[in-house]
């Protein structure tokens, strides 16, 4: 069995978490040598890639080749920053087959709603049935009025005077490309700025990558 000993590192947290991926975490291995767990470098021959969802989520994964090509697939690793296991203390964190039961419940419920908040051109190359396209930035009403006035009638939110009502707001879960994509997490952040109750918003941390990987089916809007 193979130990590790954590060694001390100072970071800085914030609402979505500390940024140990860069700075790493120094250990030291049972044989006594030393290493820094860390995300590797970016290589250079991936600062070509475009963020486009065709360039992301195409082609396969180089497995064994003796593996059948529709058993396999590949994406880009190298974007954005991973995120933490939680985005806050009240928002709860779901994994597949969460997201499964809440789609199940949300059939009978209409006060559950499953959010993409990706980019339109994400949203539209693939996503989850029954996934409304709220893109993240629609949540920034100094920059899109209309369409934030849009997002809030959507979430049941009542807006009067620069007050919000939160009475009847819906219970949103919420999910992007992956846990390196930052386009929900930028709208909770949002959310959570106006006082849109944590407590009803959820998100599916792994996002499209998890959900292909699996094997779970997608549809074109």
């Amino acid at each position: 069995m193979f130990k590790i000993i954590l060694g001390s590192v100072v970071v800085a947290t914030a609402l979505f978490g500390a940024d140990l991926q860069s700075s790493g975490v120094e250990v030291t291995l049972e044989n006594g040598k030393k290493a820094t767990i860390k995300r590797e470098a970016k290589p250079k021959e991936c600062e070509t890639v475009a963020f486009d969802p065709k360039d992301v989520f195409g082609g396969v994964h180089e497995a064994a080749s003796t593996v059948n090509e529709n058993c396999k697939r590949s994406f880009v690793t190298y974007f954005g920053k991973i995120s933490p296991i939680k985005a806050s203390d009240k928002i709860e964190t779901y994994g597949e087959l969460e997201v499964l039961e809440f789609i199940e419940k949300a059939k009978t419920d209409k006060n559950l709603l499953l959010i993409d908040s990706r980019t339109e051109n994400w949203y539209n190359h693939e996503t989850i049935a029954t996934a409304i396209n709220v893109p993240y930035v629609y949540t920034k009403k100094s920059q899109y009025p209309d369409e934030f006035a849009e997002a809030l009638e959507t979430f049941g939110v009542v807006e009067k005077n620069g007050k919000y009502d939160f009475t009847n707001a819906k219970t949103l879960l919420m999910f992007c490309n992956a846990i390196w994509c930052g386009q929900s997490p930028e709208a909770m952040k949002e959310l959570i700025a106006i006082g849109y109750p944590q407590e009803k918003m959820k998100w599916y941390r792994g996002g499209m990558q998890s959900w292909l990987s699996v094997g779970l089916s997608t549809i074109k809007p």
